[in-house]
This record gives structure tokens, C-alpha cells and sequence, in this order.
């Protein structure tokens, strides 16, 4: 009866591995990553998620650092950009001047990828859901915007599922000398593969 409990255990345990992130994505044009440069598009959730242990959770920025490592390593030039100022990331824009001023962030985020010309990669938190008060999943955001028309052209969602299957695989990890990958690294490297999977960008690095 212990062994077969240790098996049932092992393959729950596994089976939640197995699933702790996922990737689904759609094409919604012909626009592709084609040239050498790319900017990417930072979305920073609003610093009232910080409440509840929202925002210190949250992987947006850390996800976009990792993309931009691995898009660098492909040959892409990277320029990264905020989507949101700071007055609407403290929610202040009821005041006429921060909203002014967020206006104006926008406009000259928008005239500045327009200006570069590059494919946009536009990085966002789609959101979390909550096992009480711990984060039980992620979700993240990344779209391929035409930076003439700021439309997307494809779209992927990222999902992280957390578990009790967090502490096996980091004792399993550690019989071999290493940490398991954070999950903004884990997450980058499953968009990259779906990126080069549906063509978004090119599959191998460029030669210089």
C-alpha cells in the first residue's frame, strides 16, 4: 500500500509538472518580425497590485529583460520601450495635469516606434488567479504589432500554474547541482520556440 501511495504521489506530482506553464497563440495577419530590429513594448501593471502581494509577484518586466537576452543572442537590434507612464501606473490621471502628461507618454512612445519602424513586441500581464490569498497562476501577454498601424499580427498567451510540484521538481533539481529556471526564463524560452514556430521570427541566429 506505501508503494503504490508513493507512485500515486509521484504521478500527481509529475502531472502537475507537466502542466505548469502553457502556451496558446493565433495569427491575425500577414505582418512578420522580418529585418534586424525589434522594440519591445513594455505594459507595467498598475502599482495598486502591489496590495496583496500582486505586484511583487508579478514577472512582466522580468519576462520583457528576458526576451530582449534572447532576441539579442538571434541578432535582433532590441529597443525597449514603457507603453504607460508613471502618472497612470499610480493611478493619477484623474488630476488634469498627469493625464496631460500620460497623453503626452503616449504620443511620444507611439511617434518613436513609428519613427524606428521595427516590429513591436508588446509585452503585458493578462492576468492572476488566486488559491486564497497565494497566486495560484500567471498569465502573460505578447503581441507582434505592424508599428504603422499598432495592430497585432499575432498574439500568444503564457500561462504559469503554481503547485506543491514546485518543491519536488526543486529537490530534483538539486540532486543535479542546479536551481530550476525562474519562471520569466521558462516562459521566454516557450515563446521563442512558438515565435519560430509559427514564423514570427527567423528560426536561427543571424551570422554578422
Amino acid at each position: 500500500m506505501l508503494a503504490m501511495l508513493c507512485v500515486v504521489i509521484a504521478g500527481w506530482a509529475g502531472w502537475q509538472y507537466s502542466r505548469r506553464q502553457a502556451v496558446d497563440s493565433e495569427s491575425l495577419g500577414d505582418y512578420r518580425a522580418d529585418g534586424r530590429a525589434i522594440t519591445l513594448l513594455l505594459v507595467e501593471p498598475d502599482v495598486s497590485l502591489n496590495l496583496d502581494a500582486g505586484l511583487r509577484r508579478d514577472s512582466t518586466a522580468r519576462l520583457a529583460r528576458a526576451l530582449d537576452r534572447r532576441l539579442a543572442d538571434l541578432g535582433y537590434r532590441t529597443q525597449a520601450l514603457s507603453a504607460r507612464s508613471d502618472e497612470e501606473r499610480f493611478g493619477l490621471t484623474a488630476q488634469t495635469s498627469a493625464r496631460t502628461a500620460a497623453i503626452q507618454h503616449q504620443a511620444r512612445t507611439a511617434q518613436t516606434i513609428r519613427e524606428v519602424g521595427a516590429p513591436v513586441l508588446r509585452v503585458s500581464l493578462d492576468g492572476m488567479k488566486r488559491d486564497g490569498r497565494e497566486i495560484a497562476e500567471q498569465a502573460y501577454r505578447i503581441e507582434l504589432l505592424d508599428p504603422q498601424t499598432l495592430q497585432p499580427a499575432w498574439r500568444a498567451t503564457l500561462t504559469w500554474r503554481e503547485g506543491r510540484y514546485q518543491s519536488l521538481a526543486l529537490l530534483w533539481h538539486l540532486r543535479h547541482n542546479r536551481l530550476p529556471p525562474p519562471l520569466w526564463d521558462s516562459l521566454a524560452d516557450l515563446a521563442m520556440a512558438r515565435m519560430r514556430e509559427d514564423g514570427v521570427i527567423r528560426a536561427e541566429a543571424l551570422i554578422q
